[in-house]
């Protein structure tokens, strides 16, 4: 997907950055750029060992992004190596990580190569047996990555986002929402201040998190990898949107609440009792709000994800008030 945020980077300044991270000795044998994802530049790499690894490249610092998108990649790191730590897991190895700047003005880190397929690619050439022992096995690592615990709620990259209380986090997130659609003229659904004080309303709720979990975010089928003739994931990918919080917003932000073998595995069952449900909503609100927003800022050739999401967003809002008028 071509993005505004995408940092172009030059065969010269890969040779260098190749030296950089794993020797003076080690040449670039060829680039290829990898380009379905929809924020961080990727390339594979391989080497002239016969090694491959995954080049990702941050926006350059002057490209506008959205606000929970600073220091991104910071977050990434951090998370794949946290996960990777505990082991039985297939997310990829940090091979090398540079924030200097020297070579190119973007942070940029080498990982392992992930082989495989994205989900999204062959589901159609799935049986629903191979694709529920694959939603089972995801299920699975979701639970243990969720199992990594902080000892606070929000960001990982910045401080200053981090919060005692899971309701202070998610509605600094929602606030942060509605900066960006002002700051680009977004036109929302309804105004932001009542937007606003209409999640505000379900701190209760909210506060019911009392234990910030790792959540990976962004476990949409297009970022987890498989061996379609072993029905196996081989990877898991791009955690750059992590953070400490409510495991239920990674069931929403992957589009898994309607995958009953992966909730069941996932939560022990396929139904949300009522203050999960009104949790999820919000998460949902969240997700369908930044995806409106999102588009302004990376300027995609086309609007159809943007079109997709308001009308999610406005669907979703109209649950959230039928929840209001029925408490």
């Amino acid at each position: 997907m071509e993005s505004i945020t995408k940092t172009k980077v030059t065969t010269e300044h890969i040779d260098r950055m190749v030296r950089k991270a794993f020797g003076e000795e080690i040449e670039v044998a060829n680039i290829e750029e990898l380009t379905e994802g929809y924020f961080n530049t990727a390339y594979l790499v391989t080497l002239n060992n016969g090694d491959k690894s995954v080049l990702k490249v941050s926006p350059s610092e002057d490209v506008t992004v959205m606000s929970y998108e600073k220091n991104l990649m910071k977050t990434e790191v951090f998370t794949l190596e946290s996960i990777y730590s505990i082991g039985g897991i297939p997310v990829p190895k940090v091979l090398y990580y540079d924030k200097n700047k020297e070579i190119i003005n973007s942070d940029y880190f080498f990982m392992e190569f992930v082989e495989g397929k994205p989900l999204n690619n062959v589901r159609d050439q799935l049986t629903s047996e191979q694709y529920n022992k694959i939603s089972s096995q995801l299920g699975d690592y979701a639970k243990k990555i969720n199992s990594l615990d902080g000892n606070y709620f929000g960001s990982i990259s910045r401080v200053d986002k981090r919060y005692n209380t899971w309701s202070d986090a998610f509605l600094s997130m929602i606030k942060e929402l509605l900066d960006d659609a002002e700051n680009m003229n977004v036109l929302l659904p309804c105004k932001s201040n009542e937007l606003y004080s209409m999640i505000s309303g379900y701190q209760e709720v909210l506060n019911k998190v009392k234990k910030p979990s790792l959540v990976h975010k962004d476990m949409w089928e297009g970022n987890i990898f498989i061996d379609p003739k072993s029905s196996r994931i081989t990877g898991i990918i791009d955690c750059e949107r992590a953070l400490f919080g409510d495991p239920l917003i990674e069931i929403v932000c992957g589009f898994l609440v309607e995958n009953k073998r992966f909730m069941d595995t996932y939560m022990g069952k396929t139904e949300l009792n009522k203050d999960e449900y009104i949790r999820v909503t919000l998460y949902k609100v969240y997700l369908f709000l930044l995806m409106v927003i999102e588009g302004a800022y990376r300027q995609y050739s086309d609007n159809s994800i943007e079109n997709w999401a308001r009308e999610q967003l406005n669907n979703t809002l109209e649950v959230l008030i039928n929840i209001e008028k029925s408490v």
